[in-house]
């Protein structure tokens, strides 16, 4: 079956005026927001850069190591960098606005870049969540307050905004996962003034918004304009769903790992649509809902600083760390120890839906190499983060 990578090589001759933006467009700039282009694109107020050259500097800067490039556990490649600069549909974009900040003091990642399709319209891009601790301890803050992250994209957005509608042109925007939420809360916070230069926003399989959080929606505030895309498997992209109109897709893959919008199918007219969710993945969101639904708002705040203090030990600043080694393994066990069971095991739970086998393959490997008794326990916890290996 098509993927993203067959769409761009097989129909990226045809231009945007010759078959107009759609949502396929949509992901694989989404998807282009997780490259680093620091030294590439420039910042606000820079010159932008032909995405087509663009392509090319983080290539060749990236050498055989492509993936020190890459901010995301999706499995972006070179194939899908070169055929985004090759493709006729992309590849005189103008990349700019680039920005890319980590605050741990801030408990903020944020990353974003705007596209000028050529057309009169601009596409802007929010970068999902990376491997970083600091970016995961964002999103289950999302449960009971607004991001930084938040924040920093609906001020990106009212900026790019604010341009657009002095030009006269139009800005769609949207993102992959957690970008997809930002997205939507930089569309549903835009000044009423500005909302009228806002072309459609896209929120591929990213959480929505809590309504104790914040009340209005980003289907409240643009209406069919704005567009949910999520896979047949999908858990992150149910989590706070509004009531909003929703395409689920096919995938290559399984289970969590249908999150990676590399795999997700395209046909001629677009995404191929699956004809209903996967019966699994709606249990993994109804035990995580009824975990949050019995927790307030301070209940949940307390429980976040709890988990990722203890995930941090020892000083653990992504997933790499923390399954480097068996002695890394077995501080955050310890860590966790304190951690009420119920809700630890949850939450152990949905990390291994978002996180997904490849943490998985990194535990067992870690394993193996440990002591019997350390094993049996990192393996109990490494089922509860390979969604693959049984169910949630």
């Amino acid at each position: 079956m098509a993927n993203l990578h067959d769409y761009l090589e097989l129909r990226g001759d045809i231009t945007l005026a010759e078959r107009t933006f759609n949502d396929v467009d949509n992901l694989a700039l989404s998807t282009l927001s997780y490259l680093d282009f620091t030294g590439i694109v420039g910042g606000p107020g820079e010159k932008g850069v032909r995405l087509a050259d663009a392509c090319g500097r983080l290539l060749a800067a990236a050498g055989d190591d492509l993936a020190s490039r890459v901010r995301s556990l999706a499995t972006v490649d070179e194939r899908f960098v070169r055929a985004m600069g090759a493709s006729v549909r992309f590849g005189d974009a103008v990349l700019r606005d680039y920005v890319d900040v980590r605050d741990d003091g801030r408990v903020m990642q944020f990353a974003a870049v705007t596209a000028d399709l050529g057309d009169g319209r601009s596409y802007v891009a929010f970068r999902g969540t990376d491997t970083t601790l600091v970016g995961w301890r964002e999103n289950f803050i999302l449960s009971f307050a607004i991001t930084e992250a938040q924040r920093a994209a609906a001020d990106y957005l009212v900026r790019e905004l604010e341009r657009a509608a002095g030009e006269g042109r139009c800005v769609h925007v949207g993102g992959h996962s957690k970008g997809g939420n930002l997205a939507a809360y930089a569309a549903a916070s835009s000044p009423v003034a500005l909302v009228g230069a806002l072309g459609r926003v896209w929120n591929n399989d990213g959480p929505g918004m809590d309504r104790a959080v914040m009340p209005v929606s980003c289907h409240d505030v643009v209406g069919e304009r704005y567009r949910r895309i999520i896979p047949a498997y999908s858990v992150v992209g149910r989590l706070f769903a509004e009531e909003a109109p929703t395409t689920i897709v096919r995938s290559s893959a399984t289970r969590s790992l249908q999150h990676d919008p590399l795999t997700w199918q395209v046909g001629p007219a677009g995404f191929v649509e699956a004809e209903a969710p996967e019966p699994e993945c709606l249990v993994v969101e109804r035990a995580f809902s009824a975990w949050l639904a019995r927790l307030a708002p301070e209940d949940r705040r307390a429980f976040t600083a709890e988990l990722f203090d203890a995930l941090a030990a020892g000083g653990a600043q992504t997933f790499e760390d923390l399954l480097s080694s068996p002695a890394a393994a077995q501080k955050v066990l310890a860590a966790l120890g304190g951690v009420d069971v119920r809700t630890r095991d949850v939450v152990l739970a949905l990390l291994g839906e978002l996180v997904g086998a490849s943490a998985a393959a990194t535990w067992d490997a870690m394993v193996r190499g440990a002591q019997q008794g350390a094993s049996d326990v990192a393996r109990a916890v490494a089922g509860r983060l390979s969604p693959g290996e049984k169910d949630a």
